[in-house]
């Protein structure tokens, strides 16, 4: 399968998240606090290549692919895509949130199969203090099995793509090292899609 078929194939997967992400906050009113970043310095984030391979197909078409893996060699602890502002510990955005990976989408807006193998809500620390009633609705549903988007159905759909890029995890900065890495090696000796094409499978 080509870059762009496998682009194509997690934006569909992204596209289908998204929908499900705005009916469960719209059943539960739930919402990141504007302007918090807490969770994206944590340090031990994982995800796969393949989450970002649109992020690294947009670098390439765009010409910013050298800049941005020249970058990771000197990139932070947290992640690269993390725009933290002046003087913050925990403010700030993703400077690529269309581009974000499936964990980035999935934090605080799905649930997990837990060791009984029953649904449980996953989010932060932050809203479950904030909005405590918000979060107890939100479990609920859960456990009902409704409106709450499935980690695991998510990282299937992911494996199904590509089974070695949608796999195995890494720490987010290598994960997005690796899929430079991967639409690098693939237009070593390829022809550059035009921008006007890139969306073409």
């Amino acid at each position: 399968m080509s870059v762009v078929r496998k682009v194509r194939a997690v934006e569909r997967v992204f596209a289908a998240l998204d929908i499900e992400i705005r009916s469960f906050q719209k059943t539960t009113q739930i919402n990141c606090l504007a302007g918090c970043g807490k969770c994206c310095f944590k340090p031990d984030i994982e995800a796969t290549p393949l989450e970002f391979l649109p992020l690294a197909f947009d670098l390439f078409l765009t010409r910013r692919i050298d800049e941005a893996y020249a970058q990771l060699a000197n990139a932070q602890p947290y992640c690269l895509l993390f725009a933290p502002k002046p003087l913050s510990l925990d403010k700030g955005s993703c400077s690529q949130y269309v581009h974000r990976g499936l964990i980035c989408r999935l934090f605080g807006y799905s649930a997990m199969k837990g060791k009984n193998g029953e649904p449980k809500y996953v989010t932060c620390k932050i809203i479950k203090e904030s909005q405590p009633e918000k979060v107890a609705h939100a479990q609920a549903l859960s456990i009902q099995g409704n409106e709450v988007p499935m980690m695991s159905d998510y990282y299937f759909r992911i494996r199904s793509i590509d089974p070695d890029l949608g796999t195995h995890r890494y720490p987010i900065n290598e994960a997005i090292r690796k899929a430079i890495e991967y639409v690098m090696a693939y237009y070593a000796y390829r022809r550059r899609p035009s921008l006007k094409r890139k969306l073409i499978a």
